[in-house]
């Protein structure tokens, strides 16, 4: 291969213009020249195309083995050495615990809310009027020491124990 030192040094050294048949010959050998470099550089590329085709360890069918495939392919390149039988019924199971799996899914959550809003219709109203009850308690025992002085809330009836619920108000 023809380096371009070498193409250099076939050039005559002719700087002028004018068009010599001695310089006509040196330029037809440097074309010349050039088209070898070229075709020689071409030559190379090509070879080093076949060898790395050629470096790709063989699969029989003479052609290199490069997969790029994903775990599932691989996988699902597997299921071929099983019984069809096999396949279609660990495809139903599959599918069946996942229906089964999200039905439960569905249904618990249909069975909290209804749990949750049944509680809260039903024990809310209750709680409310608890609460009235123990604000009307506590206005009455107000009035009382108000009216009747500071001690007079602790000579009324006996302490209620702790965590039990008031007697209802009579009217």
């Amino acid at each position: 291969m023809a380096t371009l030192t070498e193409l250099a040094d076939l050039d005559s050294g002719v700087a002028s213009s004018e068009a010599t048949p001695e310089s006509q010959t040196t330029a037809e050998e440097t074309a010349k020249a050039v088209g070898k470099a070229v075709e020689a550089a071409a030559a190379q590329v090509s070879s080093a195309e076949e060898k790395e085709v050629s470096t790709l360890p063989e699969d029989g069918t003479g052609r290199g083995r490069d997969f790029d495939e994903s775990f599932a392919e691989r996988v699902w390149g597997l299921t071929e050495m099983f019984p069809e039988c096999l396949r279609t019924g660990s495809a139903n199971a599959v599918s069946s615990s996942v229906r089964l799996v999200k039905g439960a899914y569905d249904l618990s959550r249909q069975v909290v809310w209804i749990a949750v809003s049944t509680s809260i219709l039903l024990f809310a109203p209750v709680m409310f009027e608890i609460e009235r009850l123990n604000v009307e308690e506590m206005m009455k025992q107000d009035r009382n020491r108000l009216v009747l002085g500071p001690g007079s809330a602790m000579s009324g009836g006996p302490p209620a124990a702790p965590g039990l619920m008031p007697p209802p108000p009579t009217r």
